[in-house]
């Protein structure tokens, strides 16, 4: 894909309505995202997956027969190269726990604004998972409840390191976390892959929930 070329967007909810606002969103990033087509179902998604080979897929989360989660399993098999974005408005833990078994890209709730809908498609597109700030709240907070405040803080990480993957728990991506830490998006990058080979995560999503897990991140 050229860095030039439209993000080319498939749309999956079962209300015309959210369907209809997502599109709609979308539509004013001045043409960054390109809005391919829509599917009503799970079933519809794949078979559209498969058909247009959108770079990315805006998924509703709940719906009837196949849900979103299945849905992106699917399409993750029949589409490897096509990312998903899950939009939902289920903030558990086992739902993003869920999620990102599944190979999501993003997990973002439903008001989520036009720009934060673009942003994430372009995370996706670059290899980056965005989960929803508030999300990774509530994942801390359950993750909190169901282990206690006095877990195994040991890690394998540098305090760098844990500088970094706290940052991206908290919702940042990598030019923010850059320019936070007053480094290179290069160098943050560099970390990020550190940090995923000594967790065994495939992606940030994966880290994070590790991290969370086992209390390197709070």
């Amino acid at each position: 894909m050229s860095p030039d070329s439209p993000i080319r967007a498939l749309i999956v909810d079962d209300h015309p309505v959210t369907r209809e606002g997502l599109r709609t969103a979308l539509e004013l990033s001045d043409e960054v995202v390109v809005v391919v087509g829509e599917a009503a179902t799970g079933e519809e998604a794949i078979e559209q997956a498969r058909e247009l080979t959108p770079d990315v897929v805006f998924m509703d989360v709940r719906m009837p027969g196949m849900d979103g989660i299945e849905a992106t399993r699917r399409i993750r098999q029949a589409a490897p190269t096509t990312k998903v974005i899950l939009i939902t408005i289920d903030e558990s833990r086992g739902a993003i726990s869920e999620a990102i078994q599944a190979g999501v890209s993003g997990y973002l709730l439903k008001d989520a604004s036009p720009d934060s809908l673009v942003d994430a498609a372009r995370n996706a597109i670059e290899g980056n998972a965005v989960i929803h700030p508030q999300l990774t709240k509530t994942f801390i907070e359950e993750v909190r409840m169901g282990e206690g405040e006095g877990g195994s803080k040991s890690t394998p990480l540098s305090k760098r390191e844990r500088e970094i993957l706290q940052k991206v728990a908290d919702g940042s991506t990598t030019r923010q976390v850059a320019t936070e830490l007053g480094i290179s998006p290069h160098t943050v990058k560099t970390h990020l892959e550190r940090i995923f080979e000594k967790l065994g995560a495939n992606d940030r999503a994966q880290a994070v929930a590790i991290a969370i897990r086992t209390g390197i991140v709070h």
